[in-house]
């Protein structure tokens, strides 16, 4: 199928080349048969989407349960990162199936697959069910491959802890912060070192909407015996997104006899949020009080170093090749969460691949991520907002800041702008040098002044305060 745009013509000679291999396996036949009604019709950062025709529930199945996986590894290979496959089903039977791409959100929704007796009660045991659903299960996320700075050391530490020493100093443990910061990271480390050490505990990692779903189904089939003894009997419980109980007086009931019959039984719980125990609204205070017993570690925004190091990883783990300037501009646009950096660097590393392994540029790095800025505004705005505001504030123009006068009150507004645009971008320092013309020791220095005269002169600690709340509430995000 042709089509203009060049990384579809890409996508489709992979897709292509896929069938070929397949051809060490399959025959002719099956390779038609299974293959012949998927079409790549879309690529979007890292998820390509396959339209897929299907005329009975039989060859659905086949496809995600035997080759979904086959063809998901193949792009990841051909492409240099991780490729998710969605597929959007044109159903030419009159029974309604459910659509892969559903099938991934439910999936997603249940990761990592570690649910004991979840499934309609079959018999199997908890481990059993463990290791059949490992395939699913997000081995990527280690404690080796978790980049610890100020904003998330803390949260580290105390799940290392955790996992050194289940149900005794970090119990429960509860973990707070926005979303996209790592949180689930962590809840995935925390499970792949513990079956690592010991592949016969009972470990059960659930969302927080999802135990609510789990028991009112178990409800509606009378059988919350069953529910009882896989949450009551497990050895660690892990709720991702917790908040999600508030509001749902069952719930919260049915959860508060198993947070109690797992910590009288010495047994490891482990919570994330994306707010603190106090905000969680409407929550029974039995439950608040509970969360708060043990130790609560927050995960804030990455700082500009953290940022760096994140990107520079990353970058590194498909093979892409940045430079000093792109990866400072990139850490100094991309502010707000880890995902979005990943989005960003799996972007780059798309078009760097359908490129010819070009070198990354920045017109190139600039536009990848203009999109994932979702419409926030651009650094270079910002400081634009922040000279106006200052210029405004104390009776200087643009041109005085950034020349080498040396008058008082223009040295003064200069030390100011210096010092917002480092905390309110968190812009580096040679960077910083660059718009005022100066070296990074000298802006530094402005810097450390200014944070001196806070700390020492109220009147001025509320007049920069007063500055800085006015220009970010100007800052489009």
């Amino acid at each position: 199928m042709a089509s203009s745009d060049p990384i579809m013509q890409e996508i489709f000679k992979i897709w292509d080349n896929f069938k070929l291999s397949c051809r060490e396996f399959l025959t002719p036949v099956l390779i038609k048969t299974w293959f012949d009604t998927l079409v790549p019709v879309s690529f979007n950062e890292e998820t390509l989407e396959l339209k897929m025709e299907i005329d009975n529930q039989f060859k659905y199945n086949i496809i995600t349960e035997k080759y979904l996986d086959r063809i998901q590894d193949y792009f990841s290979k051909a492409m240099g990162f991780d490729v998710q496959i969605q597929l959007i089903c044109t159903d030419t039977a009159e029974e309604e199936k459910p659509t892969a791409k559903k099938e991934q959100e439910n999936q997603e929704e249940s990761e990592p697959g570690f649910s004991p007796l979840s499934a309609a009660g079959d018999g199997q045991t908890a481990q059993q069910q463990f290791t059949s659903t490992l395939p699913f299960y997000k081995f990527k996320y280690t404690f080796e491959n978790f980049i610890v700075g100020s904003t998330n050391k803390f949260a580290y530490a105390t799940c290392v802890g955790v996992v050194d020493r289940p149900a005794e100093a970090y119990n429960p443990l509860f973990i707070y912060g926005p979303s996209g910061l790592g949180k689930t990271h962590l809840m995935n480390a925390i499970i792949n070192e513990r079956y690592r050490r010991n592949k016969n505990e009972k470990i059960i990692y659930i969302k927080g909407d999802d135990f609510t779903n789990e028991m009112i189904n178990c409800l509606s089939r009378q059988a919350m015996g069953e529910f009882r003894e896989k949450y009551r009997k497990c050895d660690f419980l892990l709720i991702d997104d917790i908040q999600f109980i508030a509001g749902k007086i069952s719930t919260q009931e049915e959860f508060f006899h198993t947070f109690e019959a797992l910590y009288e039984n010495g047994k490891q719980i482990v919570m994330t949020s994306d707010r603190m125990p106090k905000e969680i609204t409407p929550l029974e205070e039995r439950l608040r009080t509970r969360f708060e017993s043990g130790i609560i570690a927050d995960i804030q925004p990455p700082d500009l170093e953290l940022r760096m190091a994140i990107i520079k990883k990353k970058a590194e783990q498909i093979q892409l090749d940045l430079s000093e300037d792109i990866l400072t501009f990139l850490a100094e646009n991309l502010r707000s969460n880890i995902r979005q950096i990943e989005g960003a660097i799996k972007k780059l590393g798309a078009f760097y691949f359908l490129n010819g392994n070009r070198a990354i540029t920045m017109d190139l790095a600039s536009s990848c991520i203009t999109e994932l800025l979702g419409g926030a505004e651009p650094i270079n705005v910002t400081i634009d907002k922040i000279f106006s505001a200052v210029c405004l504030n104390y009776k200087v123009s643009k041109e005085d800041l950034l020349s080498n006068k040396r008058n008082s009150n223009i040295v003064y507004a200069r030390h100011i702008a210096i010092y917002l645009i480092r905390s309110i971008t968190e812009m580096s320092y040679p960077n910083i040098g660059k718009i005022f013309d100066k070296d990074h020791t000298t802006i530094i220095a402005s810097i450390q002044k200014m944070e001196k005269k806070i700390l020492n002169d109220t009147n001025f600690a509320m007049e920069i305060n007063t500055l800085e709340r006015t220009i970010r509430g100007t800052i489009s995000t």
